[in-house]
Parts: structure tokens; C-alpha cells; sequence
């Protein structure tokens, strides 16, 4: 990846971090110190429609009426809070992972990774205002807002460099003489992490400016690139080679491995043969003491076609039973399961793949 690529990625983590930072803080009106707030009883004169986007809720208490009147302006663009969410927390893994490069710099991905998980994202909108109004009843009142003009013009920006970003990645990725590698995969991957959160933009820009339904990104949204990746996964066979004492045991933990790189869309062959090898070694040793335990190893290398060892692994562990040995193996081999399945194996995997972005 080139320092232009890398600069650009450190001025979007930089921009997504606003997704924290919504807007001027909460202006509460003391009980009896002010007249109740025009936008209480007419909205739409207060802050009209052709200007803003804004929504009133109450509650008992200000924590609920704010939630409320957040779920609100939330509906009013149609958000998917949970789609943006998760692909905030991927885009922000992908930087993390990436950072340990000496040759890359992601000045804002610690930061972005804490804003991402703070009730400080108000339900993924950028440019929210907000006041509350405490009536004498005690009932609390919130005016949620945001400005067209002005958050147009935030999203647009964003848009704009998110879609550069993704420009320079998809390019990356076609101009590789081996489309079948996992470095090709690992571009798109991240072209389709950031897609996902631009797609939410741009379907939040058009509610905010219907014109800009005839502005859309280049790139063709998120599930175009999902296309090219799996597309790019498809031509990658990875052949698993693995090796324990019994036979029982070889079966489940290849299909254990096998099921974690179908599910990124990865062709699998479990008799060995492919563009990569995963080769694994899984050993267990009963211990009786106390109570009887099983200590596990396991050991991995992912070979390319030349031989060469692109990603290691390595765990060990025990599981106990109480009374029971063959018990207490069985929940060693679950272990290994769990860990080449959605466990360490596979966390550090993914990592690992993220990381090719250098």
C-alpha cells in the first residue's frame, strides 16, 4: 500500500471518529426559568422541515427521553444502527491489525475503537443537536436535530474520501499478477469493511438531500465489493493437512478448521492440495491428579504454493473433569474446536489477514 493509501486511511479513521462525537452538548432549560421551548408544542415552526431533520420525544426521566428522541431521528433516516455498529467495530479491527506495520501509521485507531463502543455514538448520526426542556410536571422533553445544510456538506466530504480509500484498494487488488492470493483478498476485504459504513452515509445523505440520490459512489456499494471478494475467496483453495493420534479426532478438528475458512467464502480441500496448505499438529496428554485433566497442544502453519510459511499458531491449554479422563480429553478436543472455529486460531488469523495491508 502506498503513503498516499495509508494517509488517506488515517484521515478516514479521523472522520469516522466523529461518529462519537455528535454535535453540541444537551442545553437543559431549568424547571421555571425560561418559558417552555417553542419546538415543544410546534416543531416544524421552531425548525422547519426544508432546513432540518428533527424530532421531539419525552420521558420520566432525561436519560429515557433522550433515548427515545435518539431512536427517533434514527428512524427518521432509516438507519441500520446495528449494520453501522458492527461495521464501525470491523473497520476499526482491520486498522488495529494493520498498525503493528512499521511502515504504517493509524494515529487515530485507538480512539476510534473506543468511540465505537461508547453510548456517545448517537445511533451512528453525525451532527446531531440537541436540547432538553424539564416541564413543572417533571415531565423531561428533547429536541433532536440535525441541520441539512450543513450536515450534507459532512457527509459529502466523508463520502468523498471514503470512496477514494476505496478506489485506491480496488485498483490494488486488480493490478496484483496473482488474483488467487490471499493478499488480494485481504484489499477487498477492507474496501467492503469501509463500504459498509459509506453506503449508511450516503443513505443518510439522501434523506438529508434528495438530490444526492443521483451522487452515488462510484464503486457500486458494499454488496459489489462482497462480489469481488468472494469472488476473489472462490479462486483460493486452502488445503488442510492434520495430524493427531486418533482418527475421530482428525475428522472434527479439519472440519472445525474447514468450517472457519468456508464461512470467509475460502474453497477448502481436506485432503491437502491447494493455492495454500494449513498444516496442524493437535496433541493431548492426560494428567491425573488432583482431579483428571487434558493438556492440549496445537501448532499450525499456513503454507503458499512455494512451501514457504506465511502465518504460525500456536496454543496449549488443560481441561478437567472431575472424576472422569476420557471426559476431561473430550473437553480438550472441544477446546481445539472452539479455537479453529471462532476461537484464538481464528482471531489471530483474521488478524494476520488484516495485517496485509502493508
Amino acid at each position: 500500500m502506498k503513503n498516499e493509501l495509508k494517509t488517506r486511511i488515517v484521515y478516514a479513521a479521523a472522520l469516522l471518529i466523529m461518529c462519537g462525537c455528535a454535535g453540541s452538548p444537551p442545553a437543559e432549560a431549568q424547571a421555571g426559568a425560561q418559558a417552555v421551548p417553542g419546538w415543544v408544542n410546534d416543531l416544524d415552526k421552531a425548525f422547519p422541515s426544508k432546513d432540518w431533520v428533527a424530532v421531539v420525544a419525552q420521558g420520566s426521566s432525561q436519560p429515557q427521553a433522550e433515548s427515545a428522541a435518539m431512536n427517533a431521528l434514527a428512524r427518521a433516516f432509516k438507519t441500520d444502527v446495528a449494520s453501522l455498529t458492527q461495521a464501525s467495530q470491523r473497520f476499526s479491527q482491520i486498522v488495529n491489525d494493520a498498525a503493528g506495520k512499521k511502515t504504517v501509521s493509524f494515529d487515530e485507531s485507538k480512539s476510534f475503537s473506543q468511540d465505537v463502543n461508547t453510548s456517545t455514538n448517537v445511533k451512528g448520526l453525525i451532527g446531531v443537536q440537541v436540547d432538553v426542556y424539564r416541564a413543572p410536571d417533571k415531565t423531561v422533553y428533547v429536541n433532536a436535530r440535525m441541520n441539512r445544510r450543513e450536515c450534507s456538506a459532512r457527509y459529502s466530504g466523508m463520502i468523498r474520501e471514503n470512496a477514494a480509500i476505496i478506489n485506491r484498494l480496488l485498483a490494488d487488488a486488480a493490478a496484483m499478477p496473482e488474483q488467487d492470493t490471499f493478499d488480494v483478498y485481504s484489499r477487498l476485504s477492507f474496501a467492503y469493511a469501509i463500504a459498509l459504513i459509506t453506503d449508511n452515509f450516503q443513505n443518510i445523505l439522501e434523506v438529508l438531500d434528495p438530490s444526492a440520490v443521483n451522487r452515488k459512489p462510484g464503486y457500486g456499494g458494499a454488496n459489489a465489493i462482497k462480489t469481488k471478494m468472494l469472488e476473489c475467496a472462490a479462486r483460493i483453495t486452502i488445503g488442510i493437512v492434520m495430524d493427531t493420534e486418533q482418527a475421530a479426532d482428525k475428522t472434527q478438528l479439519t472440519r472445525a478448521a474447514g468450517s472457519f475458512f468456508k464461512d470467509l467464502g475460502f474453497r477448502i480441500n481436506e485432503q491437502g492440495a491447494g493455492n495454500y496448505v494449513l498444516r496442524a499438529n493437535a496433541r493431548f496428554e492426560g494428567l491425573a491428579q488432583n482431579v483428571n485433566s487434558c493438556r492440549y497442544f496445537l501448532d499450525a502453519v499456513m503454507e503458499n504454493r512455494n512451501k514457504a510459511a506465511v502465518f504460525s499458531f500456536t496454543e496449549d491449554d488443560r481441561k478437567a473433569h472431575p472424576n472422569n479422563a476420557s471426559e476431561a480429553r473430550r473437553l480438550a478436543v472441544r477446546a481445539v474446536e472452539t479455537s479453529l472455529k471462532e476461537g484464538k486460531f481464528a482471531q489471530e488469523f483474521d488478524s494476520w489477514l488484516n495485517s496485509l495491508l502493508d
